[in-house]
Parts: structure tokens; C-alpha cells; sequence
């Protein structure tokens, strides 16, 4: 019979080899994350208040610029905190929810991007009758873009989180699903 102990927080073993360089990754992450916003809010300013960018196509480009700012704030902040630590410890549940938001950012990523193929194909294919095509289907496919993510890997992640955890050590900067599956492995 296997002791198992209850696992509250994980180490995130990556951090450890980089003393020397730490205060330069932070501040090219902290510039990184600084830009993506500041791009990401421009652009969705400016779909917002000109409205002949009211188009689908611009609609979809918008959201890739929302799905973007979700993204690079479910890594970089937490990242430049683990910069400035010395422990490189963090809760199990923040792990859980990073890693949640990490891979719903990258599936809605990509079905945004399929959308966007879609949108692209109608427009080339059927151009006479693509905004009636689109006007009827816009809504429905940004909400299937939000919502088919985040059901599809909630699914995923409820599996994981029954998993008893044995490891406590994370060879990543930042929590990825497999690695976490890995320290049930006992």
C-alpha cells in the first residue's frame, strides 16, 4: 500500500537554474506583457468605435485580440511573480486554474482561427450572398468560439482534478495538464 500525502502546493523546478538572469527576464516579460496589451486594447478600440470595421471578419479579429489579452494574463503576471520569488512554490488550486485558463486560451485560439477560415471561405465561395450567410451566423459562431473551449476542456480538467497527487515538482515555469498528470504518477 502506497503512502499518500495530501498535496497543497507544487514547486515549479524551472526557476531554479536562472538566478543570474532573473531580473532580465522580467523586465523583457514584463515589456512583452506591457505591449500585448497595450496592442491588444488598441485594436479592440479601434473595431469598437469605427463602425465600418463592424464585419464579421473584424468582429472574429477583435475577439482574437480579447482571447489574446485572456492568454498573456493567465501566464506573464504569474510568471513575473515567480521571478521575483525565492521559493517558486504555488497552491495546487492556482495551478489547476492556470493551467485551465492556458489551454482554454490555446483551444479558443484555435477555433477562432477556424472561424475565421470559415468566414473567408463564404466570402470567397458564396460573395453574393455572404452577408446574409454571415449576418444569420455571425452570433452563433462567437458563441460556439467561447463556449466549445471552455466545455471541452473543463472536461479534461475534471478528470485531472480526481487524480491524488504524489510529486510535488513542475519542470516548467508555469503549469501545463500533462506535467500535473505526471506527478500522480506514483
Amino acid at each position: 500500500m502506497k503512502n499518500f500525502s495530501k498535496v497543497t502546493s507544487l514547486y515549479l523546478s524551472e526557476y531554479y537554474g536562472m538566478e543570474d538572469l532573473k531580473a532580465l527576464y522580467f523586465c523583457i516579460f514584463l515589456v512583452i506583457y506591457i505591449t500585448i496589451i497595450a496592442e491588444n486594447s488598441v485594436l479592440i478600440w479601434v473595431i469598437y468605435r469605427e463602425k465600418s470595421l463592424h464585419e464579421p471578419m473584424y468582429v472574429l479579429l477583435c475577439n482574437l485580440a480579447v482571447n489574446s489579452l485572456c492568454g498573456s494574463t493567465a501566464l506573464l503576471p504569474a510568471l513575473l511573480v515567480n521571478l521575483l520569488s525565492r521559493t517558486h512554490e504555488i497552491s495546487l488550486s492556482f495551478c489547476q486554474t492556470q493551467i485551465y485558463a492556458i489551454h482554454t486560451y490555446a483551444i479558443t485560439e484555435f477555433t477562432i482561427l477556424a472561424v475565421m477560415s470559415y468566414d473567408r471561405y463564404v466570402a470567397i465561395c458564396h460573395p453574393l450572398s455572404y452577408h446574409q450567410i454571415m449576418s444569420q451566423k455571425a452570433l452563433k459562431l462567437v458563441v460556439f468560439m467561447w463556449l466549445y473551449p471552455m466545455l471541452a476542456f473543463l472536461t479534461v480538467l475534471v478528470f485531472t482534478l480526481r487524480l491524488p497527487y504524489c510529486g510535488r515538482t513542475i519542470e516548467k515555469v508555469y503549469c501545463i495538464n500533462y506535467l500535473l498528470d505526471q506527478t500522480s504518477w506514483c
